[in-house]
């Protein structure tokens, strides 16, 4: 069996999520292993941010966009926080509590870059079911994830109610 030490969870940290976390914490728990939470934030387009900035002050989209971003990893760390209490019955998490990162780019490729930057075993993230029509035109994170990734990928599938 391949040994994993550090896993990297992925999300969009949408309402139905908690199963591929539990997923990544019941495996880092089984494998003593460390797991980075990596949550990705898509750029402005140049057109959509120059349209901001023109009624703006300037400076004024760069504080709102470190405003946002401290209050994303605040977000974050109440998640890791919240699931703790509700999920570990004060257990430790294996290997010291996820590390968050929250970093701009373009979703499947800044996955795969920061899985071999890390130099992960695992990228565990979760996956809503899609048509085949709808991945034809559109395409998923997590297919494109899977596609591109020399580091195993595993996809949980989730509710979106």
């Amino acid at each position: 069996m391949t040994e994993i030490n550090t896993i990297l969870y992925a999300t969009d940290l949408g309402k139905h999520t908690r199963p591929a976390f539990r997923m990544a914490v019941s495996l880092a728990k089984s494998h003593n292993a460390k797991i980075h939470f990596l949550y990705v934030i898509e750029p402005l387009n140049t057109n959509t941010a120059s349209l901001v900035n023109s009624y703006l002050p300037e400076g004024t989209i760069e504080d709102i966009y470190q405003r946002s971003l401290d209050e994303l990893h605040e977000k974050v760390k109440n998640r890791i926080d919240t699931f703790c209490l509700e999920e570990l019955d004060g257990e430790e998490f294996p290997g010291g509590k996820p590390v968050a990162d929250i970093i701009e780019g373009s979703p499947a490729a800044t996955i795969v870059s920061f899985a071999e930057e890390k130099s992960v075993d695992l990228i565990v993230m979760g996956s809503h079911a899609h048509s085949v029509l709808n991945n034809l035109f559109i395409g998923s994170v997590a297919d494109k994830v899977v596609n591109r990734s020399a580091t195993p990928v595993l996809l949980v599938p989730l509710k979106s109610d």
